[in-house]
């Protein structure tokens, strides 16, 4: 009788990190066209680099989740990581189409429903991998995963009510997404200590990574609008769509393990 195959402790990391250079370069290409582009045309260039990097996401993780079909964790979880991608490529198409075609304010709107639907997807991944590899987690690990978005929070709260100079509907509304944002930054910092030990090593440590860029510049962003500072030109533009590169690559480096 056949001895079964031994599974590597580490698969072959398929990370070509001259890759995640040309992204980083990217990035900075991208910055200095906004920078030199008219608001007009800064806006429409960001959107579009957000409209085919989100959906490129939600495209690779739906076919991730199809290779992983058979498993019990891996096929839900990319499944709803691309759900999550999927809805926020929506907010953006939604968002486009109220300030562009319609001339309607798209905050508040029902976009902002998509924009938020990214966050229990995100977080649902990220838990059930870390369930999946690290099944024991202690209650100081606990603790330290709440303290981040606590942290956050409270200075959101202060700032925006020195701003405000009142707790009005923009309070608790920034309030919610600063929330949710800085628990998947919390659990995706709790995933870049876990996942590098796994078998699939560096490759899932790069997408983890992309998260938590995407977490930063979801609460930076946050911060930016209690005072009115953020304009499409503005880097946090670019943090996104470097993240979503990101994303897409450490996704691609997954089927080329599978």
């Amino acid at each position: 009788m056949d001895k079964p195959s031994i599974v590597p402790d580490k698969l072959k990391n398929p990370i070509n990190f001259k890759i995640l250079i040309l992204i980083g370069l990217a990035g900075i290409g991208i910055q200095f066209s906004l920078l030199n582009l008219s608001e007009e045309d800064s806006g429409n260039l960001a959107l579009s680099i957000s409209l085919s990097s989100t959906l490129a996401v939600a495209i690779t993780s739906f076919y991730i989740s199809k290779r992983y079909a058979l498993t019990k964790v891996f096929g839900i979880a990319y499944l709803g990581y691309g759900i999550g991608y999927a809805c926020y490529f929506l907010g953006e198409l939604l968002y486009y189409i109220f300030s562009f075609y319609l001339g309607i304010d798209p905050y508040p709107s029902v976009a902002d429903v998509f924009y938020f639907l990214l966050y229990p997807f995100s977080l649902t991944y990220l838990i059930l991998n870390i369930r999946f590899f690290q099944p024991n987690i202690t209650k100081k690990t606990f603790v330290l995963l709440a303290i981040i978005p606590i942290v956050f929070v409270s200075v959101y709260s202060f700032e925006a009510l020195a701003e405000l100079e009142e707790p009005n509907f923009d309070f608790f509304y920034g309030m919610i997404f600063v929330s949710a944002a800085t628990t998947t930054l919390s659990f995706s910092i709790l995933g870049v200590t876990i996942f590098k030990k796994s078998i699939l090593g560096i490759s899932w440590l790069v997408l983890v990574i992309g998260i938590f860029i995407n977490a930063i510049a979801d609460t930076w962003y946050y911060f930016l609008e209690i005072f009115g500072f953020y304009y499409d030109a503005h880097p946090v533009t670019v943090l996104w769509h470097v993240a979503s590169f990101i994303m897409v690559y450490a996704l691609y480096s997954h089927r080329k393990m599978l």
